[in-house]
């Protein structure tokens, strides 16, 4: 009889151990809370990264200070673009390189630093391990952000409406300081061009090309020069619009790729990390990499908060160094 129940209780465990549950109770990224660190002076970001990614895809609130350090801090209501590289748990206020904004026309548009924006909730808004979520309420558009490597994929999901989608290469907040930029429109798809930048670094270099999942029916540059005390004009800021007409939750991808290289060099990480159009795909990559690398240490706890602390502690212990390469 002994042997009949410890046969009955292994095969009760098999049966209690779907896959399904294993695959839940293997997946450390559920226990991944970006939002932890940015509250407070943690200067930590939300947005979407894979490992020691180039790209730190994230939101900015748009306005300067020390609290805002990574570009986003908690208690704000405001944001004002969502920006290809970020600084994590420093005390340094630079990157945010090349920043994009949705709109619909007309948009709102406060007095610098601020610029265009949207306000926004918590409740509208989450973030996973390589993925981010929020409702612009001025708009009425929902925003997804993922990444791989080096590439940025956003997904615009827009109303009924006359709508843009702007790329300020002149944003700039904290010590960060445009130095020149450019931006060429390939076609009706395809822009490409760099932003040349000082800040904590003396001189960093980011090029990019980004390809939209739709045509823009029209595009706007506009170009201001940039000028010093002591050196006189440097370089060309730009601002582009790049209008659409949708309809009620028509999707729009922006996805970029970047390189410390060339805007050739950009095209290449483009087409090569991310060649189609499908947010979820490159999502889910970047969840299954996330996965891949927190596995790597097993903790086990009857207590989620423990848990939840540990596996973003080992989260945010991979977001940098960061490839560039």
């Amino acid at each position: 009889m002994r042997h009949i129940s410890l046969l009955a209780v292994s095969l009760l465990a098999l049966a209690a151990c779907t896959p399904e549950k294993q695959q839940e109770a293997d997946d450390y990224t559920q226990y991944v809370n970006p939002f932890i660190g940015t509250d407070f002076t943690g200067n930590t970001y939300p947005g979407a990264q894979v490992p020691f990614g180039m790209v730190q895809l994230s939101p900015d609130n748009g306005l300067p200070g020390w609290d805002r350090i990574s570009g986003y801090f908690y208690p704000d209501t405001t944001i004002a673009g969502f920006s290809h590289t970020h600084l994590s748990g420093t005390g340094a206020g630079d990157l945010y390189d090349i920043s994009f904004m949705p709109v619909t026309r007309p948009y709102k548009e406060a007095p610098a630093p601020l610029g265009i924006y949207s306000t926004f909730s918590h409740n509208d808004e989450a973030a996973s391990a390589g993925y981010y979520r929020v409702l612009l309420k001025d708009y009425n558009i929902n925003v997804e952000l993922t990444a791989t490597e080096r590439c940025g994929i956003q997904r615009y999901t827009f109303p009924k409406a006359e709508a843009s989608v702007f790329l300020n290469l002149k944003k700039a907040m904290n010590w960060d300081f445009t130095l020149d930029s450019r931006i060429e429109v390939v076609d009706s798809m395809t822009i490409r061009g760099y932003r040349f930048s000082q800040g904590w670094s003396p001189l960093q270099h980011v090029y990019f090309e980004t390809r939209f999942s739709k045509p823009f029916v029209a595009y706007h540059l506009d170009t201001t020069s940039i000028a010093t005390k002591d050196r006189g004009w440097i370089g060309t800021a730009y601002v582009a619009r790049f209008d659409f007409n949708t309809e009620k939750d028509e999707e729009i991808l922006v996805t970029t790729g970047i390189s410390g290289v060339s805007m050739e060099g950009a095209g290449k990480n483009l087409r090569a990390e991310a060649p189609k159009d499908d947010f979820d795909y490159y999502q889910a990559l970047a969840a299954k990499e996330w996965n891949k690398q927190l596995s790597k240490i097993e903790v086990k706890s009857r207590d989620t908060d423990d848990l939840v602390k540990f596996y973003t502690a080992l989260y945010h212990s991979m977001i940098a160094p960061t490839i560039y390469s």
